[in-house]
């Protein structure tokens, strides 16, 4: 005789997705800027200042301021002419008497004595005085600026994740194999009495 009750047992059908956790990192490259603030360069300079007096220099050859000079070479144009003309005439006289030539008047008047080479030397030099010049550098350097810009990493987190899909819930089947029970037994159509 073969079992009335057959029982089939079905089991859970589970699928199951995993999306592992990430992290997700954006950096900016670090930016430099440099700037630069421009230095100077001044130079400042006084020259020396020399102040020559030659006044009392010539003075001592003879030379005048020009209206003290004008008056006093007038006066001594006058009296040159007058000497001239007297010492004109005693030439001519001594030409005249034998006692001299022309060629031994003008020997006489080309020679160089004492006096007529040291009459244009100056008794007195200049007064030379200067004040002292200045020079005054100033110098700055150029500065440069810099600014570093570093930006802070941007972190983006994308969690994980589990997915449970059922796909078939467990179940037991049990399924009758006999002949259908009548009661009371007569009821049964196949039935002999």
């Amino acid at each position: 005789m073969k079992p009335l009750l057959e029982i089939t047992s079905i089991p859970i059908d589970i699928e199951v997705n995993i999306t592992r956790a990430s992290l997700e990192v954006d950096r900016e490259a670090p930016v430099a800027k440099v700037s630069r603030d421009k230095g100077e360069f001044t130079i400042d300079a006084e020259p020396i200042k020399i102040n020559i007096d030659n006044s009392r220099m010539y003075d001592s050859i003879g030379f005048r301021k020009p209206r003290q000079m004008w008056e006093e070479e007038a006066d001594k144009g006058l009296s040159l002419v007058y000497q001239g003309i007297a010492k004109v005439a005693n030439e001519a006289d001594s030409i005249g008497n034998g006692t001299a030539t022309p060629q031994s008047l003008a020997a006489a008047k080309a020679a160089r004595t004492i006096e007529t080479v040291t009459g244009w030397l100056p008794e007195d030099g200049p007064d030379i005085s200067w004040s002292d010049g200045k020079l005054s550098i100033n110098y700055k350097a150029d500065q440069l600026n810099f600014d570093f810009s570093n930006p802070m990493p941007k972190f983006k987190f994308n969690p994980g994740s589990v997915e449970f899909i059922i796909n078939q819930l467990p179940k037991v089947e049990i399924e009758y194999t006999g002949e259908p029970l009548y009661f009371p037994a007569s009821a049964d159509p196949n039935h002999k009495e």
